[in-house]
C-alpha cells in the first residue's frame, strides 16, 4: 500500500490522523509519526515508508490503561485497532487478517454489558484465544505471518507506560 492510498482509508478519515513528525531512517526509508483527532495522549502511530512511498511497516501504540483489560474493554480501542490492521494489511492478506480483526472486535471484559440491537449473527471466524489474552494484557505476544505481511501484537513498555503495540510489517 502506498502512503497516498493509506490516507484515503477509514483509519485517516474516521480517526482524523494527522502527521506529527517525520525523519529519515536507514536505507533511504522515512519514518512518519501521527496523532489522532481525539485521545492523543493514549495513542501513537508510526509508519515506515520506502523510497517509492510504499508502507513497509506500520506501528500502533495504545496505552494499556486506556484500552482496558479482563474486566472492561474500551470500544474505542477495539475500533482503532481493527481499523489500523484493516488499513495496513494488503488485500492478499485480508482473509487471514480478518480473523485477527474479528477476534479484537468481539472482545468483551467480564464486567462489560453488551446490549444487542438485533439478534446475534453467528460468526464464521473462530476467535484466536492467544490473541484475546494478549489484547486483554494477560499474555505477552501474538504473531501471525500472512503472505505479504507479519502481524505482531504485544504488550510492551514504551515512553514509561504499559502499552499494546500492534506492528504490521512487510515480508
Amino acid at each position: 500500500m502506498t502512503y497516498e492510498e493509506l490516507q484515503k482509508t477509514e483509519l485517516f478519515s474516521f480517526f482524523h490522523f494527522t502527521e506529527s513528525g517525520r525523519k529519515p531512517a536507514a536505507d533511504g526509508y522515512q519514518v512518519i509519526h501521527y496523532k489522532p483527532g481525539g485521545f492523543q495522549e493514549f495513542i501513537d502511530v508510526r509508519m515506515k515508508l520506502d523510497r517509492s512511498q510504499n508502507i513497509q511497516e506500520g506501528v500502533l501504540y495504545l496505552d494499556r490503561d486506556w484500552i482496558g483489560g479482563p474486566m472492561t474493554v474500551s470500544p474505542f480501542g477495539k475500533d482503532l485497532a481493527k481499523s489500523f490492521i484493516d488499513a495496513i494489511c494488503p488485500n492478499v492478506d485480508k482473509e487471514k487478517a480478518g480473523q485477527v480483526i474479528s477476534t479484537i472486535w468481539n472482545l468483551t471484559g467480564s464486567k462489560d454489558q453488551v446490549i444487542f440491537t438485533k439478534p446475534e449473527e453467528s460468526e464464521s471466524a473462530v476467535p484466536i484465544e492467544e490473541l484475546e489474552h494478549v489484547y486483554l494484557g494477560l499474555a505477552e505476544k501474538f504473531e501471525l505471518t500472512c503472505e505479504k505481511t507479519c502481524i505482531k501484537i504485544e504488550n510492551v513498555m514504551d515512553v514509561g507506560r504499559k502499552r499494546l503495540k500492534i506492528t504490521i510489517k512487510s515480508i
